[in-house]
């Protein structure tokens, strides 16, 4: 064979192999591909393996966070407010004395529920006989073993004694955490235990009756704390609980001191939400109920409502805890 045969027959021969094997550029991707996936996944895998160890290190991380600095607080320590049993019934809701109607503008008529509603109470209920205090609401603070006084401010000047301060009404605390501390009341009472309803709040403020304040339909002097209600605080600040008359169930302060957050969503008109709870993650403005030290008499009404953002917090908000009676 000649050399150029030869030439001819080393080429087809060369040709014949490459067509055999893949491609040398093709290959190599390939390669890369593998080993990049397989990387990929062992570290997908570590991940996952790994979560249960990180997880105990984070909760172990947070709980030590969590209970630096705590202080507690044992069961015969505790300052829990007395309740008081209200019964079964019914009543006109809202604003009675047409003559007052008469004087209110088309605005100030949803501040006084007008126009009003009939509500039947169906099952008996306990209410806090005053408005929770700082002694009581401090030891809920401590009990759940918080490191700082969470949402609630004093409000009173830092000269008055602790004796005097404990039994001053607990301020600044949100609408959430006011119900946070009614469920916690609960579980020490072993009660099922909120915020009471606009309608529930109404029903037990009247006591049965239909006047504009639970004492008759004029404001009087020294019936209650307010601006121009003729008290020795006059409108400088609240008033220690339980300084005026209590109504006929024997509750105090239903009107004046601190307004008192209910459950109930603010509505303008009464449309079935005031004998209903909002729930916890709903946003938006919630009822209030009983005016405070900073209004004047018109504004403590037994019909008086008010509507705020369920996270604020203000010196002349309070509270008191409504319990549900046992069922027989």
């Amino acid at each position: 064979m000649n050399v150029k045969n030869q030439n001819i027959a080393q080429k087809s021969s060369e040709r014949k192999m490459q067509d055999q094997c893949p491609h040398p550029g093709k290959s190599s991707i390939q390669l890369l591909l593998l080993r990049r996936f397989l990387w990929v996944s062992t570290i997908a895998l570590l991940a996952i393996m790994s979560v249960p160890f990180l997880k105990s290190v984070y909760d172990k991380i947070t709980q030590h966070g969590s209970t630096a600095g705590r202080v507690s607080i044992q069961p015969d320590e505790m300052v829990l407010p007395e309740l008081v049993l209200i019964p079964a019934g019914s009543f006109d809701m809202g604003e009675q004395s047409t003559s007052f109607i008469k004087n209110l503008s088309a605005d100030e008529k949803k501040y006084f529920g007008v126009p009003g509603k009939h509500v039947e109470i169906d099952r008996p209920f306990y209410l806090s006989k005053h408005e929770i205090t700082n002694a009581q609401y401090d030891s809920y603070v401590r009990a759940q073993q918080f490191s700082v006084p969470m949402e609630k401010a004093p409000i009173v000047p830092p000269d008055v004694k602790k004796e005097k301060y404990d039994n001053y009404p607990v301020a600044e605390v949100s609408w959430r955490r006011a119900m946070a501390y009614a469920v916690w009341l609960g579980e020490q009472k072993q009660l099922n235990c909120r915020l009471p309803t606009e309608a529930e709040w109404e029903y037990a403020a009247r006591a049965g009756l239909k006047n504009a304040y639970p004492w008759g339909d004029e404001i009087g002097i020294n019936n209650a704390h307010c601006r121009e209600c003729g008290s020795q605080w006059n409108d400088q600040r609240a008033a220690p609980v339980g300084q005026f008359k209590a109504n006929l169930y024997g509750l105090y302060d239903t009107s004046g001191n601190v307004w008192e957050w209910t459950c109930s969503a603010w509505r303008d008109q009464y449309d079935g939400q005031e004998q209903q709870c909002a729930g916890m993650e709903e946003f938006g403005a919630r009822a209030v109920r009983g005016g405070s030290w900073a209004y004047d008499p018109k504004y403590i009404r037994s019909s008086v409502r008010g509507e705020f953002d369920a996270s604020i917090r203000y010196s002349g908000f309070g509270f008191r805890v409504m319990c549900l009676f046992p069922a027989e």
